[in-house]
């Protein structure tokens, strides 16, 4: 018969085991961007919202290289299941802006629902979990175009 120090140590085993596991499952920041005067590195995220679904993103960081304030710029181009949903059509909702002072960085998250630095993937729950969600699309390419940056 084993004692309760035996159990102790199994749940800690595997508490650990876990958190290593889930761990290594968070994605990274990969470069996307760079130039003498600016990075941008993009991560994919899940966030799980108490009041909506649950969707995935790609996480942008901005970060400024600079001494000096400077603003960035771009288009964004966005591909769903592979059909480009606003190259032909220029929309505004998808001119990006972030002024960004010296050495700053700007980070996307969960929290901040109209986060300008975040770009929408996918829900990521199953069908039957969204009712009045009829197809789930999936983000399958994206560009920033006409990068453009001024020092303020």
């Amino acid at each position: 018969m084993r004692g309760p120090i035996f159990y102790i140590k199994l749940f800690t085993i595997s508490f650990l085991l876990l958190s290593f596991t889930s761990l290594s499952n968070e994605s990274k920041w990969n470069l996307f961007y760079q130039s003498d005067e600016v990075t941008i590195e993009t991560k994919n995220h899940n966030c799980d919202f108490s009041d909506a679904y649950d969707q995935e993103f790609i996480f942008l960081r901005i970060t400024n290289l600079t001494d000096s304030s400077l603003n960035l710029s771009y288009y964004l181009e966005l591909w769903y299941d592979n059909e480009c949903i606003n190259c032909e059509n220029k929309k505004p909702e998808y001119e990006k802006s972030f002024n960004l002072n010296a050495r700053e960085t700007t980070t996307s998250d969960c929290i901040n629902k109209s986060n300008e630095s975040k770009i929408f993937v996918k829900f990521s729950l199953p069908l039957s979990k969204m009712p009045g969600v009829n197809k789930i699309v999936k983000l399958t390419n994206f560009e920033l175009k006409n990068i453009s940056l001024k020092y303020e």
